[in-house]
């Protein structure tokens, strides 16, 4: 006779037990109904226990008295740049939280910057969140993180929490930052790379040039005004795969203008399908299609701007004091006060073909002279870094295309940002003299223009002593770069990643 494991029937049964009251709370309208296979079922019953773990690492984290991290397992004891660590959570439920709450993991270097973020990395997470936790359980949340290559710290420290939108659970009790992220641990991560070695064959990053507006483009989502086609506002080439820079659909353009006032952005996007139900400022705008901006105008990955603009002409904005801190969103209190309009070829969110849309948007100088280092409005020689992105909802799921491929699962990485050089046709010619710090990014933090900014000047000199010519050849540019790579960029074929 086949003896029964005792607590494999009990887990089963509760989890049964909590997938069928779940269900029946999303039939009457409450929640979203979470759809899981047997085989899920049963996977999320290995990680839910009924009686206290013996964590390697014990702690004493509580999380508004609802969650508690009793501590963690670590194998192995150091990490290593390019290597696997292996990280077992131990939380207690004591009391259930609502639907919607989900974990973070941070891993952060000897200098603060957040490095890693690993929201979704592990089973539990995906498949049975800390929304659907009930009170009296145990719960193993087992992550695999590996450390990126380029690591230069001598150790990385781990902060881990609780987030629902803007929202994080409040820590109470324990070690944290003081922005409700508890500081779990820290660990060595000896042999680290050198901080500035370069990659080899490391593809380059693409430049655009931002002509000054002679008058301000009118705002009504067409693209259509003088300065829009004069020559001033050279289009990117088409957008690419995120993850190896190949071509991708869909199709996306962009370009950009400034003045005294303004920061002006145009995106160009071909699209058969619009998706889009957000209606909210600061909804999320990301989950369904969407064009974005990412803004640094330090070019070191500190004090960065996201901005959003849906089909339905929705905006989303907020900001970065590194990359991805604060977690989640950013600050996302911070207000561009961007003025957008947004022209669809089609009807948002019906069943008819679709063909795309252009949006229009003006960002006042005014509302970036906020955090550290606080950049100020730019001059002719100015570069900032950039990006531009897409975001494409599907039937299959989501899909994105971006100006400059981050190479990686994440849209937070300022050195895969592309170049934004900034120019007026009418300045007076510069003199002959060494090149100012000020020319990159914020005059007064900013000790030295990088190599970028050395390589892109002396052809800003040659344009502005050319004149009328540059805007001739600006034009001839940007048709000859609409849909091409980017100097120093490689094109694997016809083949694209999923």
């Amino acid at each position: 006779m086949t003896r029964r494991d005792p607590w494999n029937a009990v887990a089963t049964f509760h989890v049964n037990l909590i997938l069928t009251l779940s269900a029946l709370v999303a039939l009457s309208g409450c929640v979203e109904k979470s759809e899981l296979t047997q085989a899920q079922r049963t996977q999320v019953a290995s990680y839910v226990r009924h009686e206290a773990p013996t964590p390697q690492h014990p702690l004493d984290i509580s999380f508004e008295d609802k969650i508690l991290l009793l501590g963690y397992d670590i194998e192995p004891a150091t990490w290593r740049p390019g290597e696997s660590l292996r990280i077992t959570w131990h939380w207690k439920v004591e009391r259930a939280l609502e639907q919607g709450w989900q974990l973070f993991t941070h891993v952060v270097d000897n200098a603060g910057q957040n490095r890693l973020n690993a929201d979704a990395d592990g089973a539990i997470r995906g498949i049975y969140p800390p929304g659907q936790w009930r009170a009296g359980e145990y719960i193993e949340d087992v992550q695999e993180l590996t450390l990126p290559a380029d690591w230069s710290s001598s150790q990385a420290t781990l902060y881990i929490g609780f987030w629902n939108g803007p929202h994080r659970l409040r820590i109470v009790r324990g070690p944290n930052d003081g922005d409700n992220r508890a500081r779990a641990f820290s660990i060595e991560t000896p042999a680290a790379a050198p901080a500035a070695a370069p990659q080899p064959g490391r593809p380059a990053v693409p430049s655009l040039s931002v002509g000054r507006a002679a008058t301000p483009p009118t705002i009504d989502g067409r693209l259509d005004d003088a300065v829009w086609t004069d020559g001033s506002a050279p289009t990117t080439a088409a957008f690419v795969n995120t993850m190896n820079g190949s071509r991708a659909e869909p199709v996306a353009h962009a370009r950009m203008l400034w003045d005294d006032d303004n920061l002006y952005v145009g995106f160009e996007v071909n699209d058969d399908s619009l998706k889009s139900s957000f209606r909210e400022h600061d909804d999320h705008l990301w989950e369904q299609d969407a064009a974005e901006l990412f803004l640094d105008p330090s070019g070191r990955g500190l004090n960065y701007f996201e901005l959003q603009v849906s089909p339905r002409g929705v905006t989303f904005d907020t900001r970065y004091d590194s990359r991805r801190n604060p977690g989640p969103i950013g600050h996302a209190d911070w207000e561009s006060q961007m003025r957008v309009a947004v022209v669809t070829r089609g009807a948002v969110d019906d069943d008819q073909a679709d063909e795309g849309y252009t949006v229009e948007a003006a960002i006042p100088w005014a509302s970036f002279a906020t955090g550290s280092p606080a950049p100020s409005r730019p001059t002719p020689g100015t570069v900032w870094r950039a990006n531009f992105y897409v975001m494409d909802a599907r039937e299959g799921g989501q899909r994105a295309v971006a100006w400059s491929a981050p190479r990686v699962g994440d849209f937070h990485v300022p050195d895969r940002f592309g170049r934004l050089l900034f120019s007026d046709a009418n300045a007076p010619a510069p003199t002959a003299g060494p090149v100012p710090a000020a020319a990159i990014g914020a005059p007064s933090m900013t000790p030295a223009p990088s190599m970028g900014a050395i390589q892109i000047l002396p052809r800003l000199l040659e344009q502005q002593l050319r004149g009328r010519q540059r805007r001739v050849r600006q034009q001839l540019d940007s048709v000859t770069m609409r849909d091409q790579p980017q100097a120093g960029e490689t094109v694997p074929g016809p083949d694209m990643a999923p």
